[in-house]
C-alpha cells in the first residue's frame, strides 16, 4: 500500500510541475487518473482484506475507502477509457474512429 501511495503521489506531482510549466495535456491526465485510481482500488482492497470481518465495519473506515474508492474512480473515467486515450498518445491509433 505504501508502495501504491508513494507512486501515485509521485506521479501526481510530475503531473503538476508539467501544469505549472504550461507542458501537461489531456494524455498526462488521464494517464494519472488511470494510474491512481487503480492503485487507491487495489490499495483500499488490501486494506479491507488485512482486516477480515472488521474491513467491512464503519467504525474501522475501511468500508467507507473502499465506497469513497469506487466512486473516485468512476467519477474520474473508467480506467479503460483513460487508457485508450493514452494509447492513441503512444501510438497514433484512436479506438475511437
Amino acid at each position: 500500500m505504501l508502495g501504491n501511495t508513494t507512486a501515485s503521489a509521485t506521479l501526481c506531482v510530475q503531473l503538476a510541475r508539467l501544469q505549472e510549466a504550461g507542458t501537461a495535456s489531456d494524455e498526462h491526465s488521464a494517464l494519472a487518473k488511470a494510474f491512481c485510481t487503480t492503485r487507491m482500488r487495489e490499495s483500499v482492497g488490501w486494506a479491507r482484506e488485512l482486516l477480515g470481518g472488521n474491513g467491512i465495519l464503519l467504525e474501522h473506515n475501511v468500508g467507507r475507502f473502499v465506497a469513497d474508492a469506487e466512486a473516485i474512480y468512476s467519477y474520474e473515467g473508467t480506467r479503460e477509457m483513460n487508457t485508450l486515450i493514452v494509447g492513441k498518445a503512444i501510438t497514433g491509433l484512436s479506438a475511437f474512429v
